[in-house]
């Protein structure tokens, strides 16, 4: 995290001192937003509208226990994991894949205050040690944003904040087939009113761009179930240079580091398995993410924009024993007018 934080100092104090890019900070490029994955880090003119579209699928495989790898055996015995008296492995996470479908809008009501609201839809499925499956689906939380622009300067710098808050729209009683309740990780939502502030950082060159972006989630309570998701601090870093005036490519690097659980699902057999304890949920994690973006400058398609991204884990700590990340992809389309 030290490193980090340096690298995110070194980026604002370098380009805080560019001046390679004559007039404001500018969208109509194809490295004008961040990369696909990152929420907020674009404003618009007053009276613009934007709508968009992303599609996110993350894998799940293998366990580890805090960095190191583990066996479903060595797990079981380590963590007094039993059915039906006996120490056993069974009920243990073997994959998971979970695919969102993300919703979004933004209207600028002044060149000072732009607005956003998400959506998300969420498909969880999880197979056990045994076999087993394990599925939920539904909508997720309801994040509301305002997005107030701090500083604009004529070298295509500027920074700005943003203040959001997610309503618990998203479903905290999601039940196995035999009607017994599922482990946090499968519920599609936190159940609390959580805030969500951030601060996010932009500059733009002639040929590419770069931006950083520091957040995270507070949670406000107890939900109905007796727990508190962990609050959650992240940061990303990326750049991006033009390709061609319609093509970008970017690389980022983010981080996370998410508590555990507080408190505790009284309905969850916490001697069955390690996804049913509170104190094994929340991790730290660093990324790689690379993307592209395509932005169309002319005829029926002007104003849209495509773009991916692929991220990777550069390295990552868990709480207790949990499914190791390995893979997510982001898909997203956007358009403004």
């Amino acid at each position: 995290m030290k490193k980090l934080s340096l690298f995110f100092v070194s980026l604002i104090i370098n380009a805080s001192v560019s001046n390679a890019h004559e007039g404001h900070w500018t969208a109509a490029r194809p490295d004008g937003h961040a990369p696909i994955s990152v929420m907020g880090d674009h404003m618009h003119a007053m009276g613009e509208w934007m709508v968009s579209y992303r599609f996110m699928t993350m894998d799940m495989e293998g366990l580890i226990d805090g960095s190191s790898d583990i066996s479903p055996s060595d797990a079981a015995t380590k963590y007094d994991i039993k059915m039906m008296g006996m120490t056993s492995p069974m009920m243990l996470p073997k994959t998971m894949t979970m695919d969102m479908h993300m919703f979004g809008s933004m209207y600028a009501i002044s060149d000072k205050w732009t607005l956003m609201c998400m959506l998300n839809y969420l498909d969880n499925e999880m197979t056990m040690q045994n076999n087993a499956k394990m599925e939920s689906d539904g909508i997720g939380d309801l994040k509301l944003a305002g997005l107030y622009d701090l500083a604009r300067w004529d070298s295509g710098r500027r920074i700005h904040l943003n203040i959001g808050i997610s309503a618990p729209t998203g479903s905290i009683d999601e039940k196995k087939s035999d009607g017994s309740i599922l482990g946090y990780g499968m519920q599609l939502g936190s159940g609390t009113w959580d805030f969500h502030p951030a601060i996010t950082y932009l500059a733009q060159a002639e040929n590419y761009s770069y931006g950083a972006q520091l957040g995270g989630i507070i949670r406000t309570s107890d939900n109905d179930r007796g727990y508190t998701l962990g609050d959650r601090l992240e940061a990303a870093l990326w750049g991006a240079r033009k390709v061609t005036d319609s093509l970008s490519a970017s690389l980022k690097i983010d981080y996370s580091s998410q508590e555990a659980i507080d408190g505790e699902d009284s309905a969850l057999n916490k001697m069955m398995s390690t996804s049913n304890r509170p104190d094994h949920q929340g991790r730290d994690i660093t990324t790689l993410g690379l993307g592209l973006n395509y932005y169309f400058q002319d005829g029926g398609l002007k104003g849209h924009r495509l773009a991916a991204e692929w991220e990777t884990p550069l390295n990552q700590k868990v709480n207790g024993v949990q499914l190791e990340l390995d893979s997510i992809w982001t898909l997203g389309w956007q358009y403004a007018w």
